[in-house]
């Protein structure tokens, strides 16, 4: 891939099926790559098979390749260990009496450390709300709720139709589908495309500053 160094690109972390920056891919203005470490995703375009914990192995060269930082970071870290449903491992440890239960929090720290290096424009980290609590002390309070989606980070508004929802359960599948998570969590076509659009604009608009 051969990118100029004033290309506008998106490090798409934890990207599943790509759905975040899916619009992305269909701009000429914009390169995307994927980082994912689930084999069964490689097909994905713009997927690249490494692991977001050690990413001193490949961040800095991939910022080389690129020729830039990435403009925008959007990761996505799994919601498991934060999510509220019954069978999600903190309700589970609630019901059995382990109070001093905490989340696994090595991969949004790894998010955290990536986005920190590389300085991105704009970043979002999306979880679902049972986050809040835990991704406190690095990102802050949620800046926007969108369905049922929950966005932390530096981002432009993002303005989707009155009146649009969306639910998780929306892309649930049979419970031996073995991407059953990743399509609970993709990413709807409508967000990526708004989320696009907003980041575009301001970054039209820093052109000009």
């Amino acid at each position: 891939m051969e990118v100029g160094p004033m290309s506008d690109w998106i490090l798409d972390l934890c990207s599943g099926l790509g759905g975040a920056s899916e619009a992305f891919t269909n701009n000429p203005h914009w390169k995307v790559i994927r980082i994912e470490n689930n084999p069964e995703l490689a097909h994905i375009p713009h997927t690249r098979l490494l692991d977001v914990e050690h990413w001193l192995d490949w961040l800095p060269g991939l910022i080389s390749e690129m020729g830039s930082r990435p403009t925008v970071i959007w990761a996505s870290p799994p919601c498991l260990e934060f999510s509220m449903a019954y069978a999600a491992p903190g309700p589970k440890a609630a019901r059995d009496g382990r109070l001093d239960w905490k989340p696994n929090m090595s991969i949004v720290e790894a998010c955290w450390e990536i986005i920190e290096f590389s300085h991105p424009r704009y970043f979002v980290v999306e979880n679902v709300q049972g986050a809040s609590p835990w991704f406190l002390p690095e990102f802050g309070r949620w800046k926007q709720h969108i369905g049922s989606f929950f966005l932390w980070g530096n981002f432009p508004q993002i303005n989707l139709p009155s009146g649009w929802t969306h639910e998780k359960r929306e892309g649930d599948t049979w419970s031996d589908d073995p991407l059953r998570a990743n399509k609970r969590a993709l990413i709807p076509l409508e967000l990526s495309e708004a989320f696009l659009d907003a980041v575009s604009m301001q970054t039209t608009l820093a052109d000009f500053i």
